[in-house]
């Protein structure tokens, strides 16, 4: 066996392990995300109700002016082609849409179920894998995914609906809302695919950010919903979503080009604890 060779495993075996480090650490950020801006729709020091719309503009507008700085060695906007900016304008579209639905829904709902219905998005995300890419379970993973899928629909869905005697509540729409986010989130990995191995993580993050801000911004004109927040609640908003949401997408772009699609989702499905 050539030093080559052995050389060439190494760097293999190192460069997973990145991957798995970074999906890791991704999922530890997302987390955040999934459980502490609750406590921002539901209290404010002044009285101000925060719209999960206007929390969601703030988030991508912070998340876009951070990472514009530091992709000076990405491809220039001009020469990302006509393909690749539609696929980043998908998935802005697609990541703001799931963002939306699942703060409405966290509205409704509790943070604990939040994190819980937040792996929807490992379903989709792993079906879609399976059936387009082709993409295939070691026999180790079949477990947990399954368990994933009966967690989310025994425990919060289920069981509200056994207490409500099969009645719609606010309670189950929230939850439904969030589960509904777990779709938009899986397109939005999916679509990732087609432009990771393209397009450097740190462009992306700062396109699909500005995208979704402006994205966020038309439909709050559409519907005059007003641009409300209290000023004293900021910092952590802009702490939280760029951590959160900047942070967390950049490792996990980083861990999907690395790792692909099914691991990352995995090892990202996590963030729940």
């Amino acid at each position: 066996m050539s030093l080559s060779y052995i050389a060439t495993i190494k760097s293999r075996l190192i460069s997973t392990r990145s991957g798995y480090l970074l999906a890791i650490i991704a999922a530890a950020l997302t987390g955040m995300v999934h459980s502490l801006p609750k406590q921002f729709f539901s209290f404010s020091p002044t009285g101000t109700e925060l719209n999960p719309l206007t929390f969601v503009a703030i988030v991508y507008i912070i998340n876009g002016v951070f990472f514009t700085p530091i992709k000076k060695d990405s491809v220039p906007i001009s020469k990302l082609g006509k393909k690749n900016a539609i696929f980043i304008l998908a998935i802005a579209l697609a990541e703001v849409s799931g963002l939306v639905s699942y703060f409405f829904g966290l509205k409704q709902s509790t943070a604990i179920n939040g994190s819980i219905l937040t792996n929807g998005e490992i379903i989709f995300a792993v079906l879609i894998s399976l059936t387009v890419f082709k993409e295939r379970l070691h026999t180790r993973e079949i477990f947990p995914f399954t368990a994933i899928i009966v967690g989310i629909i025994a425990l919060p869905i289920g069981y509200e609906l056994f207490q409500s005697n099969l009645s719609i509540t606010d309670l189950l729409m929230g939850n439904l809302l969030i589960l509904l986010s777990g779709a938009f989130c899986a397109t939005d990995i999916i679509l990732c695919r087609y432009v990771t191995g393209i397009v450097d993580p740190k462009r992306i993050t700062q396109l699909t950010s500005f995208a979704g801000a402006a994205f966020v911004l038309i439909t709050m004109v559409a519907f005059h919903v007003p641009f409300q927040v209290d000023l004293l609640q900021l910092p952590s908003i802009a702490m939280l979503g760029l951590f959160g949401t900047g942070f967390a997408t950049f490792l996990f772009l980083a861990a999907l080009k690395i790792i692909g699609t099914t691991r990352t989702v995995l090892l990202y499905s996590t963030n729940f604890v």
